[in-house]
């Protein structure tokens, strides 16, 4: 199994899927209405489904609207309002105010999409009780100075658990480099050569005999649903989101 089927249903659509795509799937879908129907399950069944149309122009701001109650979204292009309910399927929550909404833009809960570590492959640094994400690319610089600020603190190790996603945001290089880290027989030497950027021991390690790009491919898809555009990209312990490498590492780590 990939990612989970409740996440998989969600970007089949999120991502232009065809009716005729979705027919083929035997996978649910999240409900968008809860309030207009209480009671119902928070899943449609893809016989439920009966047109499906692609908008010209996609809803990019979030507006309030005086003497109106609630929220309106409104397309790219300002042709197109739409009022109503929004869902947020990941979290289970109805956003109705626009506080919700940027609460709901500034945090993540990587544990409500069902994740298991064999489907997505991550490395782990530090022992510490809080959970911390990162999306990083082998080849990137500011990943680079984030592992500086990581090892040279063993409080960091101590305090913190890093999960670490390794995905090829840099071309055909950053690829090479996410695949020799993935595909690496002793692991402890690929995190070793991640965390001190070695770059040299990335391109002299043979091409792995045999190697699952699912992995690679579940964390690029992963790193796509959550829109991350660049990186390093941190979710810290509460879920917050850091796009970029924070001036205040240990300060974003201590209140996200």
């Amino acid at each position: 199994m990939a990612l989970s089927k409740y996440v998989i249903a969600a970007m089949a659509f999120a991502l232009g899927c065809q009716p005729a795509q979705l027919a083929a799937q035997n996978e649910g879908f999240p409900y968008v209405s809860d309030l207009t129907n209480p009671g119902r399950p928070l899943v449609v069944e893809k016989d439920q489904i009966i047109s499906f149309e692609e908008l010209p122009s996609a809803f990019t701001h979030a507006v309030t609207l005086m003497g109106r109650d609630g929220i309106a979204y409104v397309s790219r292009n300002g042709r197109f309002v739409m009022r109503g309910v929004i869902f947020d399927s990941w979290t289970g929550q109805t956003i109705q105010t626009m506080q919700e909404l940027r609460g709901a833009k500034k945090t993540v809960d990587l544990s409500e999409l069902g994740l298991r570590d064999e489907d997505v492959d991550p490395m782990y640094y530090g022992s510490g009780l809080k959970k911390v994400t990162l999306f990083v690319d082998p080849l990137c610089p500011f990943c680079a100075q984030l592992f500086d600020q990581l090892v040279a603190d063993p409080r960091y190790e101590r305090d913190y658990t890093f999960v670490i996603y390794t995905v090829p945001f840099l071309g055909e290089e950053s690829t090479k480099a996410v695949t020799v880290l993935s595909c690496a027989p002793n692991r402890e030497e690929a995190k070793r050569a991640l965390l001190t950027h070695d770059r040299r021991w990335m391109k002299t390690q043979p091409a792995p005999d045999h190697c699952d790009p699912q992995p690679i491919l579940q964390r690029t898809i992963l790193s796509q649903m959550l829109g991350v555009t660049g990186v390093p990209y941190l979710i810290g312990a509460e879920g917050g989101i850091a796009r970029g490498l924070p001036a205040d590492l240990r300060g974003f780590l201590a209140t996200n």
